[in-house]
């Protein structure tokens, strides 16, 4: 006769680890709905910062900071070196040629840089201004100074380019007119514009100097 065995223990049932937590009440948050809203979130923070990327570089490209007719100035570390004997004759030249037109000429007494390309904004250079009297704040006019006739023939072609491009030309007021002579190894660059001047005599500046050198012509 074989031995009874024992009654076998009950086993319960183990509770899942979704019952110990309460219902979720109306308008909780599920862990799939805020991986959502968080990467929806990081795609608009990265739209409006590309945005404003996109606006600077469209800005910069269009004029950046340089208030139409403002002033350029040389490329950071970048040195103007003393004018010298090139520049003083080209000076009296000039002169010479602004007094057969009735003008005088006098040296700047306030600092002038009109728009430039880098080979003209690192050059030596005098400022000089054709007297004006019913417009005293133009008539102002730039010799620079390079080594040889071939540099600064080179440079003033690539300002009368850059003048012409639209990153140049924005600095100046609309119409404005340029010369630009070449006589020796100098450069001069004059710009003016007949609706912003009140003294007539400036284009008689401009008829001048084209008497002067070789000129470099302003494309377009």
């Amino acid at each position: 006769m074989s031995a009874e065995l024992p009654p076998r223990p009950q086993v319960r049932d183990r509770p899942s680890a979704s019952s110990d937590q309460p219902p979720a009440g109306p308008g909780a948050a599920t862990p799939g709905a805020d991986g959502e809203r968080r990467s929806a979130s990081r795609r608009a923070l990265g739209l409006a910062v590309l945005a404003v990327l996109v606006l600077a570089v469209v800005a910069s490209l269009v004029g950046g900071s340089t208030p139409p007719g403002g002033a350029t100035f040389p490329p950071a570390g970048a040195t103007t070196g003393a004018a010298g004997g090139a520049s003083a004759v080209t000076r009296g030249e000039v002169a010479r040629a602004l007094a057969a037109a009735g003008l005088q000429v006098e040296d700047a007494t306030r600092a002038y840089r009109p728009a430039e390309a880098p080979a003209f904004a690192t050059a030596p250079r005098i400022v000089v201004r054709a007297i004006l009297p019913d417009d005293p704040d133009h008539g102002l006019l730039v010799i620079y100074e390079f080594v040889n006739q071939s540099a600064a023939t080179a440079a003033a072609e690539a300002q009368a380019a850059y003048v012409a491009s639209g990153v140049g030309r924005v600095q100046f007021p609309n119409d404005t007119q340029f010369v630009i002579r070449v006589l020796g190894s100098t450069a001069v660059f004059y710009a003016w514009s007949p609706p912003v001047t009140t003294d007539q005599r400036a284009a008689a500046i401009a008829t001048a100097l084209e008497t002067l050198g070789v000129g470099v012509p302003v494309p377009g």
